[in-house]
C-alpha cells in the first residue's frame, strides 16, 4: 500500500530519505525496491549485503532520517502519498513502461491515479486560436470522461488544467521538481486548485528544485500517464514534440491538430502529422476517437484567462492574455472580449506606447 504522510513522524522521514536513492539512478532504486520493498526492510539488511547493493550510504540515511519541515504545510493542504512502483495504487499505464519512475510523491486525490486519462500538451506561446483548442479539446476531453495530464507549464499546459477545472472535471500535474518547489511558480495558485480536485505528481524527492534533464523525465512520466497524447499546438523544434515522441515510444497514439503552412507554432504539429500521428480536424472527431459518440457538440467555450501579464490595467491584462504570438486584429479582440471597438483601440494604443505590442501589417503582435 502506498505510504501516507503526516500520521507517523518516523515513517514520514524514511521514506522520504529512501526517495532520495533516485539520485544514484532511478532503475537502481527500483531494483532495490522490488528486494526491499520499504525503508524497515532496507534497515534489516546486513551490512554486507547492503554493500554488495551499494545502498549502504542510502541505509545510514533511512537510519538516521530527520522530520523535513516542508511536509508540515503539504500534509495540512491536501493528502500527500508516496506511491513506489510495486504499490497498487501506482498508474496502470504508466507501469507498462520501462523506464517508469520507481515511485510517485502525490498531492492530491490519490484515486485519481486510477482513472482514465488523456495528455495534452503544446506551447508555451500559444495563439489565439491554439488557446482556443486548447480550452475547447480539454473540456470535451472532460465531458467524456476522461482525466486531464499535463504539466503545469505556462501555455496550453496552463491552459488545459483551467479548461478540466472549469467544466468540473479533474486534472493532474506532472511536475520536473519538488512538489514543494512549484514551477512555474506564477501557477502556484493553479496548483492549489488541482491539489483539491485531482493531484499534483512528481517523481523527484522533497526540495528538489527544476532542473533542464528534470523535463524530459518529466515528459516521459506525463505521457505514460496515458493511453494517447493530444498536441494541441506546437512549434519545432521543442518540449512538446519531446513528449510526443516519448509518447510513440510508449506505443501510445499520438493525436496532433492540423494548422496552416504559415503559422510557425503550427510547425510541430505539421511534422507529427507527416510521422503518423492521428489527426484532429474538430471537436466532433475528436468526440469519435474518444468513443463518445452520443455526447451533443458543446457551445463555442470561453477562452480562459492566463496567467497575468505584465501590465497592471486590467484591460491591459485581458488584451494580453487574449493575445499569443501571432499577429491579432482589434475587431476580433474586441469581439473575443466582448467589448466596444473603442475600448479596445484605446488599450492597444496604451500597450503600444509602453512597449509591449508592436503594430505590424497583419494587425498587432506582442513585444513583452
Amino acid at each position: 500500500m502506498a505510504h501516507q504522510f503526516g500520521f507517523d513522524a518516523v515513517a514520514d522521514a524514511q521514506w522520504l530519505a529512501l526517495s532520495t536513492g533516485v539520485y544514484s539512478g532511478a532503475r537502481w532504486l527500483a531494483a532495490l525496491l522490488q528486494r526491499f520493498p520499504s525503508p524497515t526492510s532496507l534497515l534489516e539488511c546486513s551490512p554486507d549485503e547492503a554493500r554488495t547493493l551499494g545502498a549502504e550510504s542510502l541505509q545510514q540515511k533511512i537510519e538516521c532520517a530527520k522530520a523535513c519541515d516542508a511536509l508540515t504545510p503539504l500534509v495540512q493542504q491536501a493528502p500527500l502519498n508516496l506511491v513506489a512502483a510495486h504499490h497498487p495504487e501506482y498508474p496502470p499505464l504508466l507501469f507498462e513502461c520501462e523506464d517508469r519512475p520507481p515511485f510517485l510523491l502525490v498531492h492530491g486525490d490519490l484515486e485519481v491515479l486510477q482513472a482514465d486519462m488523456l495528455s495534452i500538451v503544446g506551447t508555451r506561446k500559444p495563439s489565439l486560436d491554439g488557446k482556443r483548442a486548447a480550452t475547447e479539446f480539454t473540456a470535451a476531453a472532460t465531458r467524456a470522461g476522461r482525466t486531464v495530464v499535463s504539466g503545469l507549464a505556462l501555455g496550453i499546459d496552463g491552459l488545459a488544467h483551467q479548461s478540466a477545472l472549469a467544466v468540473g472535471g479533474k486534472t493532474v500535474a506532472i511536475l520536473p521538481s519538488g512538489l514543494n518547489k512549484i514551477y512555474p511558480a506564477r501557477h502556484r495558485h493553479l496548483a492549489n486548485r488541482i491539489r483539491q480536485s485531482g493531484a499534483l505528481v512528481s517523481e523527484f524527492p522533497m526540495n528538489t528544485p527544476p532542473r533542464k534533464h528534470h523535463f524530459y523525465r518529466r515528459n516521459r512520466t506525463l505521457s505514460g500517464f496515458s493511453p494517447a497524447t493530444l498536441v494541441v499546438e506546437a512549434g519545432r523544434p521543442s518540449g512538446t514534440l519531446l513528449t510526443a515522441s516519448a509518447a510513440a515510444d510508449q506505443g501510445r497514439d499520438v493525436l496532433a491538430l492540423p494548422w496552416s503552412v504559415y503559422h510557425p507554432e503550427g510547425s510541430g504539429c505539421r511534422y507529427l502529422l507527416d510521422d503518423g500521428a492521428i489527426l484532429m480536424t474538430s471537436v466532433e472527431a475528436f468526440y469519435g476517437y474518444l468513443g463518445a459518440h452520443n455526447l451533443d457538440l458543446p457551445e463555442r467555450a470561453p477562452l480562459l484567462p492566463l496567467s497575468p501579464d505584465v501590465a497592471e490595467d486590467p484591460d491591459q491584462r485581458d488584451i494580453l492574455t487574449l493575445m499569443g504570438r501571432r499577429p491579432a486584429q482589434p475587431e476580433i479582440l474586441a469581439g473575443h472580449l466582448g467589448w466596444e471597438l473603442e475600448r479596445c483601440l484605446s488599450c492597444l494604443a496604451s500597450l503600444e506606447v509602453s512597449g509591449c505590442i508592436r503594430k505590424t501589417p497583419a494587425g498587432y503582435q506582442t513585444s513583452c
